[in-house]
């Protein structure tokens, strides 16, 4: 491993340990993770009820769109055999050392599905506390195979980003609660460029339900009384750019 990139992974460690809220965590991971030849990646909270909307409880989505709504519409958080280790190991592992166990057929089709999505290989790093459901940072990309040098960075970096959410989360700073998604951000910034619902869904190629429906979670995480407020109050935390 060359001095440089030492030089900046205990940078990015460092870093991690004094954010103050998950968009810094989050952009610190993606960044690395890209480098590593990861281009998706979801950091969440796994509740113990199966039948919850789990999706309520995601802390970063760097997921693929089409593979996030294929993932949600067809209830495969339940059946998902990475979520299953990682309730029951703090210890990080590929996707592909799930793939070679006997699974389900539900379980086998999840992971297959998600091959021909792109995402060819995974590793999670899943981190458990008394009290608290676990947590985990999932990573994925197109190609197969990962470098043992890319596995450590990508494993001490996301403990590292675990240990800082569990501080932010005992302190009740800005987590999956009060922290926008990367499409509520989005739609923010256009509602900010005076577009309406409709014109949104069209440019975003999303249904108007769904622009409405992600303006309604944005305003309640902001406790905004109507889209202007939820625009001003997006800006005053920086969850937005002018």
């Amino acid at each position: 491993m060359e001095l440089k990139t030492i030089i900046d992974l205990f940078r990015d460690a460092e870093a991690l340990d004094q954010a103050k809220d998950i968009r810094e965590i989050s952009d610190i991971l993606a960044s690395q993770f890209k480098r590593c030849g990861l281009s998706s990646y979801l950091v969440t909270c796994l509740p113990e009820d199966r039948q919850a909307r789990w999706q309520e409880q995601i802390l970063a989505n760097g997921w693929p769109q089409d593979w996030y709504r294929h993932y949600v519409a067809s209830g495969y958080y339940r059946h998902d055999p990475c979520v299953a280790l990682c309730r029951r190991t703090g210890a990080t592992f590929l996707w592909s050392e799930v793939c070679g166990k006997n699974l389900e057929a539900s379980a086998s089709r999840i992971m297959d599905e998600a091959f021909e999505f792109g995402l060819r290989e995974g590793i999670c790093v899943p981190s458990h506390a008394p009290l608290s459901p676990p947590l985990v940072v999932t990573a994925s990309g197109e190609r197969g195979g990962l470098e043992p040098a890319s596995l450590r960075i990508i494993s001490l970096l996301s403990s590292h980003a675990l240990l800082a959410l569990r501080r932010l989360q005992s302190h009740g700073e800005h987590t999956s609660e009060t922290t926008l998604t990367k499409r509520e951000r989005e739609i923010l910034r256009w509602v900010a460029g005076g577009k309406t619902a409709w014109e949104i869904s069209r440019i975003l190629a999303l249904s108007e339900h769904t622009v409405l429906a992600h303006l309604r979670n944005a305003k309640r995480k902001l406790d905004a009384a109507n889209n202007v407020h939820a625009v001003v109050q997006a800006l005053l935390r920086r969850e937005i750019e002018p």
